[in-house]
């Protein structure tokens, strides 16, 4: 079966795209202030940060990583079926 992709899903993954590019900001400051602190706990010999605090902080920074990738599969897959051919 060919891969196929509903002209209406383009609408849909417009506006989500369109959605995280508004909220990227906010995302790239929480990013940056987990890696924040993960630093300051590196720097501190881990008395900054309890274990499992400085664990969900790596987690919430891999997040916003794994998010911005998956935007950008989309993006691209969105433009392989909806970009005119020239």
């Amino acid at each position: 079966m060919a891969e196929r992709m509903s002209e209406r899903a383009k609408g849909d993954i417009d506006a989500i795209l369109e959605r995280l590019y508004r909220v990227s900001p906010e995302l790239d400051r929480i990013a940056a202030d987990c890696e924040r602190a993960l630093r300051l706990n590196a720097e501190a010999r881990g008395d900054y940060l309890s274990p499992r605090t400085m664990q969900a902080f790596a987690e919430m920074r891999d997040a916003v990583s794994a998010l911005y990738g998956s935007a950008q599969n989309a993006m691209k897959e969105a433009d392989r079926f909806f970009k005119p051919k020239s």
